[in-house]
């Protein structure tokens, strides 16, 4: 349980920063579901030969289902293919990423999915894996 609140605690807290110092790049904007999607290039990591490890941020114009407004989600890409896998999830109250974490969550075992040719993950995974 200590673990856990650790964890937890150090999200929130490379959250806070991570919003301070973002330099969120708008990526999509989805007038459907009133949202935009943007990447921090400034967080772009390798992560062994073929993968990348990239912040993105999903801001909302309405709170959704949960009371949260827009969401940080940290994502591995796999260059060599089209597909990526969240790890940690963390959710905020106002657009942007403004206010306190309200959520989160960790998941170092979540599974991969492929995206289409249109998808905002397409136009990331084209940027930060010709890095």
């Amino acid at each position: 349980m200590k673990s856990i609140l650790f964890t937890v605690s150090l999200i929130s807290l490379f959250g806070f920063c991570a919003s301070v110092f973002a330099e969120w790049k708008l990526v999509h904007s989805d007038s459907n579901k009133n949202a935009k999607h943007y990447f921090d290039p400034t967080t772009v990591r390798q992560s062994g030969d073929r993968y990348k490890k990239v912040w993105i941020l999903s801001s909302y114009n309405e709170k959704q289902k949960g009371g949260y407004q827009s969401l940080k989600t940290f994502y591995e890409f796999d260059c060599g293919t089209d597909r990526a896998r969240s790890y940690t999830m963390l959710l905020y109250p106002g657009v942007m990423a403004k206010g306190s974490t309200i959520g989160a969550h960790h998941d170092e075992l979540k599974e991969w999915f492929e995206y289409p040719e249109t998808s905002f993950f397409k136009q990331i995974a084209a940027t930060i894996c010709n890095q």
